[in-house]
């Protein structure tokens, strides 16, 4: 039982570095026309698995995903980043929560894929949670609602792309074309977040779950348009090679979890 979390660094590091892994094979995948059409997270579990000691690969990405959803969790239950508890504050650790749980899930599926256990296309998943979700009271109402919460999250890409405040957790030896890098990165990642938007509002309002979008069959229904295709593609590369830039130059609270709780249990 580990009752502290004192390497919580090696966590978020192993974390971002395996997250920039994914993403960057994502984009090779989308570019060099290996499969378009499989661009998407479990494409790039497939990729992995049939590389030499795919399945020892597999599962080190796997446990490297599963360590950044843990520290994302970490983060949005004790703020360890200091984003406070205003609203502001409280809406930015709750992204984080579900960050975190979404790599829990693309760790599981990695995970599943490595034992030989058959994985799904993208969007398959997301589409049988959005057909049990239609069949409950206000399912389509949820549906709306976390599709206007993904289009928030677009949104937030973009100011962080236009504000550069992503740069404030960034160690000072950090080089200077992280900027670019890092802006180019989450101007893609805001136009797939709003394609998963509308997708989850599209399927709230006419109750069709078929209409909910992963994130590859995000990017692909951007193929109409192969010179939005190509820059996007482009630029979630970029956004994985930032990630690569904060398993490396990212400050990071290293906190004993136990000691913060018992803190917060004293003020209350």
């Amino acid at each position: 039982m580990i009752d502290k979390m004192r390497q919580l660094e090696t966590f978020a590091r192993a974390g971002w570095f395996a997250r920039g892994v994914v993403y960057c094979l994502l984009a090779y995948l989308a570019l060099t026309g290996a499969g378009a059409s499989d661009a998407s997270p479990q494409g790039v579990f497939r990729s992995v698995q049939d590389m030499p000691a795919g399945k020892w690969l597999l599962g080190l990405l796997a446990l490297g995903l599963a360590l950044y959803g843990a520290y994302r969790v970490y983060s949005a239950a004790l703020d360890s980043e200091g984003k406070g508890d205003d609203a502001k504050g409280i809406a930015v650790r709750i992204g984080y929560a579900a960050s975190g749980f979404a790599h829990f899930f693309l760790a599981y599926a990695a995970i599943r894929l490595a034992a030989g256990q058959p994985s799904g296309g993208d969007g398959e998943t997301e589409q049988r949670a959005a057909g049990m979700m239609l069949d409950i009271p206000l399912g389509q109402t949820i549906l709306g609602a976390l599709g206007v919460a993904f289009l928030a999250a677009a949104a937030h890409q973009l100011i962080k792309a236009w504000t550069t405040e992503f740069m404030e957790d960034m160690a000072a030896g950090a080089p200077r074309w992280v900027v670019p890098v890092g802006r180019a990165g989450l101007v893609a990642r805001a136009v797939v977040f709003a394609t998963i938007g509308v997708s989850l509002l599209s399927a709230g309002w006419f109750g069709a779950a078929g209409e909910v979008k992963g994130l590859g069959d995000a990017l692909y229904s951007l193929t109409d348009h192969p010179e939005l295709y190509s820059l996007v593609a482009i630029g979630l590369f970029m956004f994985g090679v930032h990630s690569f830039v904060d398993a490396r130059w990212r400050r990071i609270r290293n906190e004993d979890m136990v000691s913060v709780l018992k803190a917060r249990a004293a003020r209350r």
